[in-house]
């Protein structure tokens, strides 16, 4: 690979060089001129993908290109790597005067989201959600890599679900482990903690923000949510005037949380977990509803003149930045996702961004709490 490196490095040279320019390694071939890209990575995009546009003849080297379905791909920004995967679909176009392909790249993680998981055995105990997670990933070559130890979080019982996909069973065990799990540029997966880095420099109207679009909302917010216990006693008696506080309060568990943003009366009910001692999850979890929502009702976003950070990085998914408005007001946000455009307009980065309680994943029960035995002592 460090001999695509030079090669890049020399077509810097005679290139922009304030300009991203996009290459792909596409099999063997370096895959240059390509006269339009869009890439789309994201947190809670899987898999990471490129549309790219290319004249079949490089003029680079007076080659065609001869490019399959299935072909290994990489695609870079400069000698920055982005995307590690394979091509999805080669789209060709003829016309009188031109052969136009269109190429879409899809991160190694596709095969994680399109097949199903397969072990030795669905049943599996005494082990942690990173090490269940590397196992199922292992058919396609995919090494799970936490940051500061993400995902080794014990877990005594685990059953797969016999069609289950890869993603799935991931999804679930990131949940259970409290983390995030997302594509990375050499085509493995990182599980994380929400806004695990920082960027140099961030966002500011006026400087590097073209647009910008930022929203408050109270659509999905409540100003109370409460956990209930389910069992055959709810609502045992016709709800009225004297009786229904009372029996609301012997189901409630006594886990609520309020949002004080909400002002006039929207409750919403969910129900606790069998299994669980004192509550605890069913606390954790309706604070996580009132978080999760606010975050999510307070998106910004935006377009940049620049791909990059004030260190010539890439801006990147779960990454801390600091977004200043045209009042000059600043906060910081979570990037959760990412769109490079390159075209005949220049280059743009469409970035969404939200606050970290967005990002949050719910708060569930651990399989061995949930399990029979645990239950009979519990109740």
């Amino acid at each position: 690979m460090s001999g695509i490196l030079a090669q890049i490095s020399a077509l810097l040279g005679y290139a922009n060089p304030t300009e991203p320019q996009v290459f792909a390694v596409i099999g063997s071939q370096l895959v240059t001129g390509w006269t339009g890209a869009t890439i789309r990575v994201g947190v809670e995009i899987m898999p990471w993908t490129a549309d790219l546009s290319v004249t079949l003849w490089q003029p680079e080297d007076g080659t065609t290109l001869t490019i399959n379905e299935g072909d290994s791909a990489q695609v870079y920004v400069g000698t920055q790597l982005l995307i590690t995967g394979y091509v999805v679909m080669a789209v060709e176009t003829f016309s009188a005067n031109s052969h136009d392909v269109r190429i879409q790249i899809a991160s190694k993680s596709m095969d994680l989201v399109d097949c199903a998981a397969e072990f030795s055995t669905y049943q599996m105990n005494s082990t942690n959600a990173l090490a269940i997670a590397q196992r199922v990933a292992q058919f396609a070559g995919i090494q799970i890599i936490p940051v500061d130890g993400a995902g080794n979080t014990d877990i005594q019982q685990f059953s797969v679900i016999l069609t289950e996909t890869a993603y799935e069973v991931i999804e679930r065990l990131a949940r259970l482990a409290g983390v995030l799990f997302y594509d990375r540029p050499d085509g493995n997966v990182t599980m994380s903690v929400v806004g695990s880095k920082r960027a140099n420099g961030g966002f500011l109207f006026g400087h590097n923000i073209e647009r910008m679009t930022s929203v408050r909302s109270m659509a999905g917010r409540y100003s109370k949510i409460t956990a209930i216990i389910q069992n055959t006693a709810m609502l045992f008696a016709e709800p009225g005037d004297s009786n229904y506080v009372s029996q609301m309060d012997a189901i409630s568990g006594k886990a609520t949380a309020t949002d004080p943003g909400i002002t006039r009366t929207r409750n919403l009910l969910i129900p606790i977990e069998l299994g669980d001692a004192n509550y605890q999850v069913a606390q954790q979890r309706v604070q996580w509803e009132v978080n999760r929502r606010w975050g999510r009702s307070r998106p910004v976003t935006l377009t940049c003149d620049s791909w990059f950070d004030d260190d010539s990085v890439l801006w990147a998914p779960n990454t801390i930045a600091s977004v200043t408005g045209k009042n000059g007001a600043s906060v910081d946000q979570v990037i959760g996702e990412i769109t490079f455009h390159k075209g005949s307009d220049g280059t743009r980065a469409d970035i969404v961004l939200m606050p970290p309680d967005a990002y949050q994943p719910e708060p569930i029960l651990l399989p061995a709490q949930s399990s029979e035995a645990v239950q009979a002592i519990n109740s």
